[in-house]
């Protein structure tokens, strides 16, 4: 068979962009002879061997059979005999992971692919494979709450540069700006931070826990959606959640409050800084989770844009909380 030129211009994961041309191929008519004296001088350029494509004179795909049964038959008997005509086949747009399904369930190795009666070529065994061990990555992947992006590529590798730079640049550049927001914000504290310069030593801490505790809840919403999808309670998850993000916080104001007295020896000043901690925790894992659920109401897979709105939402409601309670607390 002559190979078939332009299959770049079929989708991207379609049995058209899988195929390949190169195959046994037999015409009507044609003895099991002249078929194996022919495919012995073709038999280098071949890229699969495990069936014989019978055409027509304007290359339809008449037939198959398999190739045992060209060797195993008299030379004189006509390929029509030997064919089975009811075919499975697919088209060159069929989705690769269709063609895939059809092999397993029709028990075949190759799967022809036809258009408008032509036959092009084959899917064979070794993409076939290929294809369904992609797809298992894909399904475990998935089932972790890791999900493929909106991209219509294959893997980060093959994405362009500015594919690349649209799909991420966008979240930062809000995170960008609300932080430079908060630093404005932070300026008007000079004087309450100079009185109270105690309070600066804990910021970092506190943004770190409340990034990790926000971090943890989207990590778990994120694999509960992909898991679970339309069974997912929402009311009763966001529930749970909050509960023990609380009692989480909780632990960390006392222990906070304790290290405070101990090593400061500043005990009212220790509960400012773990009231305002508890409260900014139990905002950051609320905004955690909303904001994850939120992209995935709309659509958007929550794993791509999730991570970096989340991320500035918890920081800059940590430090406005913080400052605020310890603020109103202080006097």
């Amino acid at each position: 068979m002559q190979p078939y030129f332009g299959v770049e211009k079929y989708p991207h994961n379609s049995a058209g962009r899988r195929m390949v041309t190169n195959v046994p191929v037999a015409r009507l008519g044609e003895t099991v002879g002249s078929v194996i004296n022919r495919l012995s001088a073709e038999s280098k350029n071949l890229e699969t061997v495990d069936y014989i494509y019978v055409v027509d004179k304007r290359g339809r795909l008449a037939g198959v059979f398999s190739v045992k049964y060209l060797f195993s038959s008299p030379r004189k008997v006509v390929v029509d005999r030997l064919m089975k005509t009811n075919l499975i086949t697919v088209s060159p747009e069929t989705d690769q992971e269709k063609v895939s399904d059809l092999a397993l369930k029709h028990k075949i190795k190759d799967v022809p692919v036809v258009s408008k009666g032509k036959f092009l070529g084959v899917v064979p065994n070794h993409k076939i494979m290929a294809i369904l061990n992609r797809s298992l990555q894909e399904d475990i992947l998935h089932f972790a709450g890791i999900h493929k992006s909106h991209l219509e590529f294959e893997n980060t590798l093959e994405v362009p540069y500015y594919k690349s730079i649209e799909s991420r640049l966008p979240w930062l550049l809000v995170g960008l700006f609300s932080m430079m927001v908060t630093a404005v914000f932070l300026g008007t504290l000079e004087a309450t931070l100079e009185k109270y310069l105690i309070l600066a030593f804990f910021l970092p801490t506190i943004v770190y826990m409340s990034d990790a505790i926000g971090t943890q809840l989207q990590t778990l919403m994120v694999r509960d959606i992909a898991i679970l999808g339309k069974n997912l309670r929402i009311v009763s998850y966001f529930s749970k959640q909050m509960a023990i993000s609380l009692v989480i916080s909780l632990i960390c104001g006392v222990l906070t409050f304790a290290a405070v007295s101990f090593f400061w020896k500043q005990p009212f000043i220790g509960f400012v800084i773990a009231s305002a901690m508890v409260v900014s925790f139990a905002f950051s894992a609320f905004s955690s989770l909303a904001v994850v659920y939120w992209f995935y109401k709309m659509g958007t897979d929550p794993a791509i844009g999730s991570g970096p709105i989340a991320t500035v939402v918890s920081d800059v409601l940590t430090i406005v909380i913080y400052f605020v309670v310890a603020l109103l607390m202080l006097g």
